[in-house]
């Protein structure tokens, strides 16, 4: 299987990338990311390695500067319909109007996100056709974000 994960984070936060990487590699799974930095348009490149993928994970955490081509990224996937899940750090700002499968964490109290996280990975009620494709990149990709918000908790503060 294929994951693509799309980032905007700081340079002192890059070692998060590694750890997710790892994770994932650990689930099976092998990972791709995008090469076009810098620039706002979605190339053909970074389209295919999406549509080839079968879980779609972005990462945007305060001092990122690529935050709107990651939104570009997931927004494309979530348009192809691959399995998607955002997390944001709950102090870099989005439109209120933001809606699709994305949770909010803050490193100070990753409790919450923690929480949530776990409840989505471990739904398994009775579910529609449209919910099913929200909750597998939780059941895919839950416990990579898990050890991210673990890693960022521990950080020193």
């Amino acid at each position: 299987m294929k994951a693509f994960v799309s980032y905007s984070v700081s340079d002192n936060n890059e070692y998060i990338l590694t750890l997710l990487s790892l994770k994932l590699r650990e689930n099976g799974f092998v990972v791709n990311t995008s090469q076009n930095f810098y620039n706002n348009i979605l190339d053909y490149n970074t389209m295919n390695e999406i549509n080839e993928s079968h879980l779609f994970i972005s990462i945007i955490t305060s001092g990122g500067s690529e935050r709107k081509r990651v939104i570009q990224e997931w927004e494309y996937a979530a348009s192809r319909n691959i399995p998607n899940i955002l997390l944001i750090e709950d102090n870099v700002s989005v439109n209120q109007d933001f809606t699709g499968n994305y949770i909010r964490f803050n490193r100070r109290n990753p409790q919450p996100a923690i929480q949530e996280i776990n409840k989505r990975m471990s739904q398994n009620q009775q579910l529609t056709p449209t919910k099913t494709n929200d909750i597998v990149p939780w059941i895919l990709g839950g416990t990579a974000l898990l050890a991210i918000l673990t890693l960022f908790s521990s950080e020193k503060k």
